[in-house]
This record gives C-alpha cells, sequence and structure tokens, in this order.
C-alpha cells in the first residue's frame, strides 16, 4: 500500500471503505478508538458547513457504494480524495480535522514492505556483494526477496547479504 495522505485516510474512513483496504492488506485493521470516531463525527460536520459538495459526493457513495466503479471520475475514491485535499487547501478547519484524524489513524494502519532484489537473472556467472534491505521501522507486513530464481551456469560469489525486517 502506498503511503496514505491525512485527506486520503479521511476519504476512506468517511466512505467506510477503510475495511476494504484492510482486506487487500490481508489484515483486520484494528478498532480505531473513540478519539478517532470523534474526529470522524467533527469532519462530516464541519465538511457539511464549508464544503457540502464533497459532504454530498461523501454521503451518496456511502448509501450507494456502486458508484465508486460506476462513475468513478465523481465518485472513486481518487476523485473523493482530490476534493477533500482541496477542501483541506480551502480551509484551515477542515485541515485541521483531517490532520487530527490521521494523527489518531495513521499510527494504527499496518505499514506494507515489499522489497525485491536481483530477481530472475540468467547468465554464465555472479558475483553480488553488499546488498542490504531493510524495512521501514514500523512496518509490520514485511516481504523481502533476495536471489530469486537465479540460473548461473558457473561460478556464484555472494558476500554480505542482509535482510533486516
Amino acid at each position: 500500500m502506498e503511503t496514505l495522505t491525512g485527506a486520503a485516510v479521511a476519504t476512506l474512513l468517511l466512505t467506510k471503505m477503510i475495511e476494504k483496504v484492510g482486506e487487500k492488506m490481508g489484515e483486520k485493521l484494528p478498532e480505531f478508538g473513540s478519539k478517532a470516531i470523534e474526529q470522524i463525527g467533527k469532519l462530516k460536520q464541519v465538511l457539511w458547513r464549508k464544503a457540502p459538495e464533497t459532504a454530498s459526493a461523501i454521503e451518496r457513495v456511502n448509501y450507494q457504494p456502486e458508484l465508486v466503479e460506476q462513475q468513478p471520475e465523481e465518485f472513486g475514491i481518487e476523485a473523493l480524495t482530490a476534493k477533500m485535499e482541496l477542501a483541506t487547501k480551502q480551509d484551515a478547519e477542515i485541515a485541521e480535522v483531517v490532520d487530527a484524524l490521521a494523527a489518531e489513524v495513521l499510527p494504527q494502519i499496518p505499514a506494507k514492505t515489499a522489497q525485491v532484489m536481483a530477481v530472475g537473472i540468467k547468465g554464465k556467472s555472479l558475483t553480488a556483494k553488499d546488498l542490504i534491505q531493510e524495512a521501514a521501522t514500523g512496518s509490520t507486513d514485511v516481504n523481502q526477496q533476495m536471489l530469486k530464481d537465479v540460473e548461473v551456469e558457473g561460478d556464484i560469489n555472494l558476500g554480505n547479504l542482509t535482510q533486516k525486517g
């Protein structure tokens, strides 16, 4: 999963699509807690007051989730996130609530890291030195692959291969 912005997290939470993100990661997301729920309620209120067209689009997706796929240019998660990002740029109060929500929720979303190095090599010989794969601190779902599917006819010289995760 790429890095989520505050606006993306807010959009996913408001549209309840964060559950689908959790399914894609193969993990059940933790309960976000009362502080996050309070921030979600606050964000809904401030959006209806300050960016009613964004609030309306998000509300429609909650009642008609099929709109995400049927009309992605208007109701897709990317389009809704863009509307949320614009609202945060145009209004300091919206930005403040989105930032508070993101600060509460982002640390609870598992960080997924996939690293692939030297895969699918075919040749006569191979020398590899000082190969390091290191997952970011806080990554909870790490997949590292190094020197996979290597076909070498002659010598293989390896040294200092490290995976940290």
